[in-house]
């Protein structure tokens, strides 16, 4: 069984443009929990769940008090309301995407892995559906695949049976056990890795076929805007895996002056985007790597700068 025969293909979706008022209501009517967030080429760059809104719902006054129970039973639940809010700020990005060739195994590991609840279905790189959780965990209870998320069977001795009288084995027998225990937990993690690497592959391939849209850039420059206005002189105009990157992100960690050359899909599109129109009115990009997980470089980003320096 693979993802095409489980996922959802009667689904919303939504651009990063779209009023954050009507993907709530979008939302409120989904049947798989999540409104995903495409680009111009329908391929997934977000994903929004009702938890991201009522994240950017905010919190009452705390003067106020809270509502008495009873005043809100049976009461209207209230309309959703985006307090200035962008879909870009709230979604959770970048979306985390299933092929539909992937098989039933592969797909639970990198939900296990990922915490996912749902996940995007590509077709190269365009959506074709919703991946809920539920139905990977009811599919591989089912018997057609096998079931990481279950508790691990103990590992039978290789030797002979023995019979009731006999309740104490030898040492040597209970080595054997431990060294196939491990065996088999290295056999399993090394499966594991692989199926988390060829879906990594896949979504680095993604990645590098996206590229920025106009919408998208003017919602970077506006979301550089606010940030002036707080009183910053720098922002993230984009975070991205640093595999992304030709060098894995080698010489935007060194750094090396051409680290420019290395950049691929949106981040190159994002640096292009700066030359030709930023930097000639005095703005300037810095990258780095912002997360090093098993201390290998993890994501890097673009930041955007206009401090007295600039």
């Amino acid at each position: 069984m693979i993802a095409r025969d489980l996922m959802n293909q009667r689904f919303a979706y939504v651009t990063a443009d779209a009023d954050l008022d009507y993907v709530a209501k979008l939302l409120a009517d989904s049947g798989v929990g999540a409104v995903p967030v495409v680009d111009d080429n329908l391929a997934p760059i977000g994903i929004v769940t009702r938890s991201n809104l009522e994240k950017a719902r905010g919190t009452p006054d705390p003067d106020l008090g809270a509502i008495p129970e009873f005043l809100l039973r049976n009461r209207p639940k209230a309309r959703f309301h985006s307090n200035g809010l962008r879909l870009r700020e709230v979604m959770t990005a970048p979306a985390i995407s299933v092929p539909c060739g992937a098989k039933l195994a592969d797909i639970a590991k990198m939900m296990e892995e990922h915490h996912l609840k749902r996940a995007p279905v590509v077709d190269g790189h365009k959506i074709v559906g919703v991946l809920l959780r539920r139905e990977v965990v009811s599919a591989m209870s089912h018997g057609d695949g096998v079931d990481i998320l279950r508790p691990r069977k103990a590992i039978l001795s290789p030797a002979q049976p023995r019979s009731n009288a006999e309740t104490v084995a030898t040492a040597e027998e209970f080595r054997a056990l431990v060294a196939a225990h491990e065996r088999q937990l290295d056999t399993e993690r090394a499966e594991r890795h692989r199926a988390l690497q060829e879906l990594r592959e896949q979504r680095i391939k993604e990645l590098a076929a996206q590229r920025l849209t106009d919408s998208m850039w003017r919602e970077m420059l506006s979301n550089a805007r606010r940030a002036a206005g707080s009183g910053l002189f720098e922002h993230m105009l984009i975070r991205f895996p640093a595999q992304l990157c030709t060098d894995g992100g080698r010489a935007i960690n060194a750094p090396d002056a051409h680290w420019p050359e290395t950049l691929r899909g949106e981040p190159s599109d994002v640096f292009r985007r700066w030359r030709n129109e930023l930097r000639p009115r005095g703005f300037q990009i810095a990258a780095q790597i912002v997360d090093f997980p098993e201390g290998l470089p993890g994501d890097a980003a673009l930041f955007l700068m206009w401090g007295r320096g600039a």
